[in-house]
């Protein structure tokens, strides 16, 4: 199979300059993008804004504009996200201003790299006059939180389909009402990726780049096509925005009981945090991102994003069910002729992903809400046999797991890895930590003072030897 590397502003062009006439657009058009602040101070200025289109719609976008997309035999579409399969967390940057400086944590371990406002002024000026460039870009307008109080309005911006179908999948889908009425959204993300950053730029290191600005609340993406920077980058600004409320943002999935017993489950890629949320016999509230407020635990997201690789249907049902017509398929390898789906195939990338809206599993609980949790389950794959199979552990034991964040890199979770390494991740995931992690870790624990929620560690890994 032909694998184009990366898409050059030239192919962009050409391929989108096809564009004879634009399709029905839905409640919005250049002129309700331009009246919008945010698109005001940044300048941009699109001809055509295809903003919130229908499912078919954006299918269609992506089969006729996009080079190596198709529609598989499932009904889903695969796309390519071309030279990056994965995030990229050294190019993540954080705007250092004076009225957020002081709640962020910088240094030391931490993820969040430095930049100035002019740097991100700069980045933010070549996206946008990169989008400007094109005949049309798509918006997709949707909410972070399924908990009415805690929603939050997130614009995407972006020049690719698939793009737009993935943040439709993995946002909240507001109702026609709620999309006539949105507004202002509270952050907005502009997704360049197609086109590099200036390397040269002050605090770059490679034509890729990720930037946050709390103040202006944008994000900027540039030199990556790879859909989970948006997933993510929503996941740290509520990872910021949450804790400021009293509400505690989590890396974790979650599920509930017939008694309505909560279960959240932490763990850092390859420990089966998504695989054992996702139970049959228990509703999933979410696979991957939650807060807990006052009133319980919601979900942030309105989808899920799924590992594909090595996808069985004996062995993960309500996944393999969820991948039809609406599913993004990322960097996952088919047969050209037949259009049939090889989830074992790698030749992309080890990090194949699914990304669907929640209801496409068939015991999602919606609205995604849940009371108190009853249980955390702590997970760990420990290649080295050290870990018992199930512990119970002391309040002092869970914040002690929890801040550490430990298992093992095992041969297949990562480029690179051949051999079992261990490795740690803050609260089970520091890469989207704004904060530091003491706070979300004293917010858990005085949580789970207050509502009597009791911790397990659970060893998915070897027991008895490496």
């Amino acid at each position: 199979m032909k694998v184009v590397k990366l898409l050059k502003a030239k192919q962009i062009r050409r391929h989108f300059y096809k564009m004879r006439e634009p399709c029905d657009v839905s409640q919005g058009n250049a002129d309700f993008l331009l009246a919008c602040r945010h698109a005001q101070e940044a300048g941009l200025k699109p001809r055509i804004v295809y903003r919130n289109l229908a499912l078919s719609q954006l299918y269609e976008m992506a089969l006729k504009f996009e080079p190596d997309t198709a529609v598989v035999s499932s009904g889903a579409i695969a796309a390519i996200s071309y030279e990056k399969t994965g995030r990229s967390p050294k190019d993540k940057r954080v705007v250092r201003e004076p009225s957020t400086e002081g709640d962020i944590w910088w240094g030391n371990g931490s993820p969040n790299y430095p930049m100035d406002e002019r740097a991100f002024m700069l980045n933010r000026s070549r996206a946008v006059d990169y989008l400007n460039f094109l005949p049309s870009i798509f918006v997709f307008d949707g909410y972070a939180n399924w908990e009415p109080s805690a929603r939050t309005k997130i614009r995407v911006v972006c020049a690719r389909p698939y793009h737009a179908l993935f943040m439709h999948n993995m946002l909240i889908r507001p109702t026609p009402e709620e999309l006539q009425s949105f507004g202002e959204p509270e952050f907005v993300i502009y997704n360049a990726g197609p086109f590099p950053a200036n390397r040269y730029t002050s605090f770059m290191t490679s034509s890729t780049s990720v930037d946050l600005s709390l103040a202006h609340r944008e994000l900027v993406i540039l030199g990556t096509q790879y859909a989970g920077e948006m997933k993510k980058g929503v996941f740290t600004i509520m990872h910021y925005l949450m804790p400021k409320r009293g509400i505690l943002s989590l890396h974790s999935g979650c599920n509930v009981g017939a008694s309505e017993d909560v279960t959240l489950f932490f763990g850092l890629s390859g420990t089966g945090k998504t695989t054992l949320s996702t139970d049959p016999r228990r509703p999933l509230i979410g696979d991957d991102e939650h807060c807990w407020g006052d009133g319980g635990v919601f979900n942030i997201e309105g989808g899920c994003y799924a590992k594909c690789i090595n996808l069985q249907a004996s062995k993960e049902p309500e996944i393999y069910q969820a991948i039809r017509f609406g599913t993004v398929l990322e960097n996952v390898g088919f047969d050209r002729r037949t259009r049939v789906v090889d989830f074992d195939d790698n030749k992309l990338t080890e990090n194949t992903r699914a990304s669907y809206p929640i209801d496409y599993i068939s015991n999602a609980r919606i609205p995604c809400i849940g009371p108190h949790p009853k249980n955390i389950i702590l997970l760990c794959c420990d290649a080295f046999g050290v870990l018992p199979p199930v512990s119970k552990l002391s309040l002092e034991q869970a914040m002690y797991h929890f801040i550490s964040g430990y298992t093992a890199k095992v041969a297949g979770t990562e480029v690179g890895i051949l051999e079992p390494e261990a490795t740690f991740s803050a609260c089970f995931g520091s890469a989207f930590l704004v904060w530091h992690p003491m706070k979300y870790a004293s917010m858990l624990a005085d949580k789970m003072v207050e509502h009597g929620t009791t911790a397990w560690l659970i060893n998915t890994g070897w027991t008895g030897g490496g």
